[in-house]
């Protein structure tokens, strides 16, 4: 699958921003949501899920079903944003050579996985 490939030509550019955060705060601005009441749904308390808002905490795996569920999305786009997130955090500071690789290594284990190999 290719697509993971074009993730390195803007690794820089994801690198410096917080998908998964930016698209939290998009979908309760958009719907006029005090973070009050998501943090209830979570069973965490407001600051901390300001804080998962803005990125200066990790958001949890079983939190993402749970905002999921909240604001009705699909949870795979949530976990995508979590691990491109994860994976921007371990790649900086790579050169682009190594990261290539590592794609591709990820894109030939899909295609394996995937029944588009060999």
């Amino acid at each position: 699958m290719e697509i993971i490939t074009t993730f390195v030509l803007q690794v820089n550019r994801v690198m410096r921003e917080k998908k998964l955060q930016e698209r939290l705060l998009q979908l309760r601005t958009e719907r006029q949501i005090p973070s009050q009441d998501l943090a209830k749904a979570l069973g965490v308390e407001p600051p901390m899920y300001s804080r998962m808002e803005r990125g200066t905490r990790n958001i949890k795996e079983e939190h993402l079903r749970k905002i999921a569920d909240f604001y009705q999305v699909d949870c795979d786009e949530l976990h995508a944003l979590w691990i491109a997130d994860k994976f921007c955090k371990l790649a900086q500071g790579m050169p682009h050579k190594v990261l290539g690789q590592a794609i591709s290594i990820l894109n030939h284990e899909w295609e394996l996985d995937n029944g588009d190999g060999e």
